[in-house]
């Protein structure tokens, strides 16, 4: 879990995560197999997904992360991480959409957006900047060793969280310029339609195993962006923060359309960097009011529809034979065969099922997999009898290995269809309805009962859910900065006064995505108070007033 938690979480986490490796000096064939732990991890513990971004604090240690602070309730256990924001009021621009985020439809090119990228990662021609950025990190990997510090209170790791007020505008401007090539690529990628990296997945051989090294790089670009957007704030370059900010949000929405879900996270998690220079911005006497560039925002920005219906097919993508098993009765020689078949095809998921597999050894995994077919019969038998009404002549019929594939399919698309159709339907109205805690209870008790056979659906299935709650909780962070400018909006009409509720805004409050009803606003003498609802371990506070 450790290895998925370095590779999917946010820049509100520690910025050290992302170099652990290179603290401690793993070669790259252990980066490999860890990144296919992940992506099993993906599978094993998808509610990792909901983590992104949630330092652990400790109960009795508040703690200052940049403009954020964290504090953590000792009986619940809840985290909450608070912004005390000073707001200039800023009417409406004229016109309304003056200012966009991502380019309106119209005006997008009909391009391949993932060519630029690549560009901007690639340092063609660059070995000088490369290797000055390499020495850059590990001084301050060795400064980090030699004084006992968090790496992420040097630079350049801290740059990353402060304040644009606060930084060291030369310092971070010079390191800047080691990457000088990147933002007419990135900009470049930004009008495009299209992000394609023509993986052609489902004819992989091992998908569980495929590794997505540029997807990584993604993240250390929005981290960069991160810098370039803070500088043009301190330096009062309000178009071109809000240009690097959409960059950010495009780059977020691109990875949406990747046939991965770990591609997907990776972009929320590039929205969540992005958010915190958002909530900056909104700060700056000069920035006019984006009220009407973030609801022009896809909703939901990281679009996971394609990547959750590649996960829904990934078992048959991973192990092909299985698209084989049905109920037509089939020799004992055809299952020997079969069973060599699905050797040969588990690759890295071969480990994962705790019997011994080896994803290098199609050999051994055979002996094992019989093994596992004598194991998983009784069950098997039993499921099968209870669950579809199969007779017991019909069931004794059947060769043993088709018993136990048959019912390992049939209990695995069950249960997959038992988790995904929840999707179907708006969070907030699924979140109402569904008793999750049952859901688990009853999968968990027919997997026990069926036996061996409900190894892939406990490796796939159980946490679908927490992938969909991180899309809801990005919703949630740029329904938050909507309203705040929709706030500044009031107060440009109200003599920088604060509304008493939100049905006082001149525009509509965004919903809160997690309950489908209004955000929580509480109204003080000087200040006000959004909370955004409640997730699984974290709460978002916005302390809210309005500049003298």
């Amino acid at each position: 879990m450790n290895d998925l938690t370095n590779v999917l979480s946010a820049e509100t986490s520690s910025p050290a995560c992302g170099i652990r490796s290179q603290r401690e000096g793993r070669s790259n064939e252990s980066l490999r197999r860890r990144r296919v732990r992940a992506r099993a991890a993906m599978h094993l513990s998808a509610w990792l997904a909901a983590m992104l971004a949630i330092p652990v604090v400790a109960a009795d240690e508040p703690a200052k992360h940049g403009p954020w602070h964290y504090d953590r309730d000792e009986q619940t256990g809840l985290q909450v991480h608070t912004m005390e924001m000073t707001l200039h009021a800023k009417a409406e621009p004229r016109p309304a959409l003056k200012h966009r985020l991502l380019p309106d439809d119209f005006d997008l090119i009909d391009g391949n957006a993932a060519l630029y990228y690549l560009k901007a990662e690639g340092f063609f021609e660059q070995t000088a900047a490369r290797n000055r950025l390499r020495e850059i990190y590990a001084e301050a990997i060795k400064k980090a060793n030699a004084d006992d510090t968090d790496i992420s209170q040097l630079p350049p790791y801290v740059w990353r969280t402060m304040k644009p007020v606060e930084l060291p505008l030369a310092e971070v401007k010079e390191f800047l310029t080691l990457t000088s090539f990147q933002p007419q690529f990135l900009a470049e990628a930004a009008k495009r339609r299209r992000f394609e990296l023509d993986r052609d997945i489902q004819h992989v051989d091992d998908p569980l195993g495929y590794l997505l090294p540029e997807v990584q790089s993604m993240r250390e670009l929005a981290r960069t962006q991160t810098l370039r957007c803070k500088v043009a704030m301190a330096e009062g370059r309000i178009d071109d923060a809000i240009a690097i900010l959409g960059q950010q949000y495009a780059l977020a929405a691109h990875l949406g359309q990747d046939d991965f879900l770990i591609t997907n996270l990776v972009g929320i998690a590039i929205s969540s960097i992005a958010w915190t220079d958002a909530l900056q911005l909104a700060q700056h006497p000069d920035a006019p009011n984006l009220y009407w560039a973030y609801a022009a925002l896809p909703n939901p920005l990281v679009d996971i529809s394609h990547s959750m219906s590649v996960e829904r097919q990934f078992l048959y993508m991973q192990v092909k034979a299985l698209r084989e098993v049905n109920e037509t009765p089939r020799s004992v020689g055809y299952w020997q065969d079969f069973l060599d078949r699905i050797a040969a095809q588990l690759g890295s998921l071969a480990g994962e099922f705790g019997v011994g597999l080896r994803s290098n050894d199609p050999a051994a995994n055979r002996a094992m997999l019989v093994g596992f077919v004598a194991a998983a019969y009784p069950g098997a038998k039993q499921y099968l009898i209870e669950e579809f009404d199969f007779s017991t002549e019909q069931i004794e019929a059947y060769p043993v290995a088709q018993v136990v594939f048959l019912a390992l399919v049939r209990f695995y698309e069950s249960a997959r269809d038992d988790f995904f159709k929840w999707a179907e339907l708006p969070y907030w109205q699924a979140r109402a309805s569904l008793d999750r805690t049952r859901l688990e209870k009853e999968f968990n008790r027919k997997a026990n009962r069926l036996g061996w056979s409900a190894a892939p659906g406990r490796l796939l299935l159980p946490a679908v859910f927490m992938a969909q709650t991180a899309v809801v909780r990005n919703q949630q962070t740029i329904a938050l900065v909507q309203t705040v400018e929709a706030i500044r909006m009031y107060g440009a009409a109200h003599d920088s006064e604060l509304p008493a509720t939100l049905d006082e805004l001149p525009v509509p409050a965004p919903m809160e995505p997690f309950t489908g009803k209004p955000i929580d606003y509480e109204y003080h003498r000087g200040f006000a108070v959004l909370n955004g609802h409640q997730m699984p371990g974290l709460r978002y506070r916005l302390i809210l007033r309005f500049a003298k």
